[in-house]
């Protein structure tokens, strides 16, 4: 296989993110820098020993915490046999797992209550327990196949259990096994009450999650936060009550000739259970074509014919992989999904648009009160207690800015300079060790950059302790144009949301940035706003969200005013005829810039960020020193964002 394309097989993806934890470095090199983790950044850069801020042997937490690295560093080497370990003392024990690739099989009965497994970097992507059985693998002692049960990678029977930072693989792939009809190929099955899952990934094909209970007559409630769950047939499956809050479900492309490639959800509720699955807050994204996929079928085993499905997806993003006309189908005619408890509830985004209200029941506002994340836990709620208080994940190497925003933000080529966006002057401001990843798209609104894929990209690349400054308002206004405009406290906070929930399930930080002022002046000479609500819309949301926010269209406005009408022009794109090759006819732009305001907005941003601390100290330099125009670089080609 050319070196290439090492990452685009489920092997291939999970060694591209194990390589360095694992000290494979020549391995490593031969990847694609998109293919390594971090963009080729070791994982242990960021914390120097092996299990991070979690302890050692020689330092351990208490007595009840154990230390696992296949390399010889901690107590065990293998994750089962730490679990076997785990037999005295009470419950409640902690493994703390070395950045490697664990390829086991893991087994947690019902007996090791209160069982806790911490990746040690904080990045799941280093952190893989995979193994590669499926249902028709055929068991080594004979004794027939495994079974959909039997082959999952990762079986947690107790109660109380918790993961965070890890990623549940099942790497078996139908195209290396093209005779075994069993394809189904489980990543994890959890069947204990009160299993929580932070920051997890969850990576499979058929069955990736089954998240289910240890009897049709009990109630297991499981609760996933921020976690990435991928997969194409049936891959969230089970009968428990379940919570995705703020998790990214992803379709995967297939070699196949079937339509639909494959389904989201499969739940089978037991019919006395008043909650089944519920997604909230989440994103559903796709690398497979457009409409390939459904959202869900039910599923009604036959060992359990009495089942009552229940799905409630609401306030989530669904992307254009999802067939926004047909959603939901059938397993079995038998049990139409329109008999189930399906329903949906204030949803967005390309694959949630209701074209026939028949095919996509919503919940009415009483419903959806009692539909809720705090509904389905009842007297249980979550704690991420794990990750060190007060504790900032840092970078594993050079920090990177990324910027999701508009044209005022973007990179321009060339030919349209000195046209230039604060983005693009930014690292005239930032330390040698400091990369500005400049994404941001001109015309874009918080709506149609996510629902072009522009912040999906952005979450491929973006990495542990990376930053995300989110800056959209200007197109968002512009409601006479359904692919962009929201409402200001409706569908913008909404879309911010998806933003903020991305960066932070990858373990970034995000920060949102109100878009810069206009040039805009009343006639008495004074500086205004003429961007509405959306400043102070995204003002509330970082408050509710505890966001860092930098007011950066306050600033720019007493910046204007300080300035004046006609000086501001020396910053906006104002060119007599003649004065510029690339503008021979001149121009008067109130809203974009030149390089000269372009790198004094990014000045003004600068200070900002610094008085709010949400960079590292010694990230920006030079704030104060005079810059000139032709410190800016305009390449020959416009940016790929994608």
């Amino acid at each position: 296989m050319p070196k290439h394309r090492v990452g685009t097989t489920r092997r291939g993806l999970l060694l591209a993110g194990t390589v360095a934890a694992l000290g494979l470095a020549h391995l490593a090199a031969a990847l694609p820098a998109a293919a390594r983790p971090g963009g080729g950044r070791g994982p242990d850069q960021g914390h120097g020993r092996p299990f991070g801020p979690y302890g050692s042997p020689g330092d351990r937490r208490d007595d009840r915490t154990l230390y696992v690295d296949p390399r010889g560093r901690g107590d065990h080497t293998t994750v089962q046999a730490a679990v076997d370990a785990t037999t005295g003392g009470g419950p409640g024990w902690t493994l703390v797992l070395a950045a490697a690739r664990y390829r086991e099989t893991v087994r947690i009965p019902a007996d090791r209550t209160g069982l806790t497994l911490l990746g040690a970097t904080g990045d799941p992507r280093e952190v893989v327990i995979v193994h590669d059985n499926a249902a028709g693998t055929p068991r080594p002692d004979g004794n027939g196949t495994y079974g959909t049960s039997g082959s999952a990678t990762t079986t947690v029977r107790a109660d109380g259990f918790t993961a965070c930072d890890v990623t549940f693989a099942n790497d078996w792939l139908r195209a290396d096994h093209p005779g075994v009809t069993g394809t189904q190929a489980v990543a994890i099955k959890v069947q204990g009450d009160r299993s929580a899952f932070h920051r997890c990934r969850f990576l499979g094909h058929q069955d990736t999650l089954y998240a289910d209970s240890r009897g049709y007559d009990l109630i297991a409630r499981q609760y996933y936060r921020h976690c990435c769950i991928e997969g194409d047939v049936d891959f969230v499956f089970g009968r428990a009550t379940a919570v995705f809050d703020a998790c990214e479900f992803r379709t995967v492309a297939r070699d196949a000739e079937v339509t639909p490639l494959g389904f989201v959800f499969a739940p089978s509720t037991a019919r006395h259970n008043p909650r089944g699955f519920l997604a909230h807050r989440c994103r559903v994204t796709s690398s497979a074509p457009d409409g390939a996929y459904k959202l869900a079928r039910p599923w009604v085993p036959t060992s359990a014919p009495d089942s009552w499905p229940m799905l409630t997806v609401r306030n989530t993003w669904i992307g254009p992989g999802i067939d926004a006309a047909v959603p939901y189908a059938n397993m079995r005619n038998a049990h139409p999904w329109q008999r189930q408890r399906f329903a949906e509830y204030a949803d967005f985004g390309p694959g949630a648009e209701i074209t026939d209200p028949a095919e996509r029941p919503q919940l009415d506002d009483a419903a959806a009160a009692e539909l809720t994340v705090a509904g389905h836990l009842g007297d249980w709620t979550p704690q991420d207690a794990f990750r060190p208080q007060g504790r900032r994940t840092p970078p594993a190497g050079p920090l990177r800015i990324f910027i999701a925003g508009d044209s005022t933000a973007s990179v321009y080529e060339a030919a349209r300079a000195p046209r230039a966006g604060w983005g693009q002057a930014l690292p005239v401001f930032t330390a040698p060790d400091v990369r500005v990843v400049d994404r941001a798209l001109s015309g874009a609104s918080s709506r149609s950059f996510a629902d072009a894929g522009l912040l999906d990209a952005i979450l491929r690349d973006i990495a542990p302790g990376d930053l995300l400054l989110i800056s959209f308002g200007h197109n968002d206004q512009k409601l006479y144009d359904p692919a962009r405009g929201v409402e200001p406290y409706d569908g913008y906070q909404a879309y911010l949301r998806t933003y903020l929930d991305g960066a932070r399930q990858r373990g970034a930080h995000p920060v949102l940035v109100t878009s810069v002022e206009r040039r805009r002046f009343r006639e008495d000479g004074t500086a205004y706003s003429s961007l509405g609500d959306y400043p102070a819309a995204m003002a509330a949301l970082a408050r509710e969200e505890n966001v860092p926010l930098i007011d950066l269209n306050a600033a720019s406005i007493e910046l204007w005013q300080k300035l004046g009408p006609e000086t501001t022009k020396e910053y906006f794109l104002w060119l007599a005829p003649g004065e510029h090759p690339n503008y021979p006819d001149g121009i008067g732009d109130d809203t974009h810039f030149q390089a000269h305001g372009a790198i004094e907005v990014a000045r003004l941003l600068g200070s900002l960020l610094e008085d709010a601390r949400v960079l590292p100290h010694g990230s920006l330099t030079g704030l104060s020193r005079p810059v000139p125009d032709d410190a800016l670089d305009w390449p020959a080609e416009p940016p790929v964002l994608t």
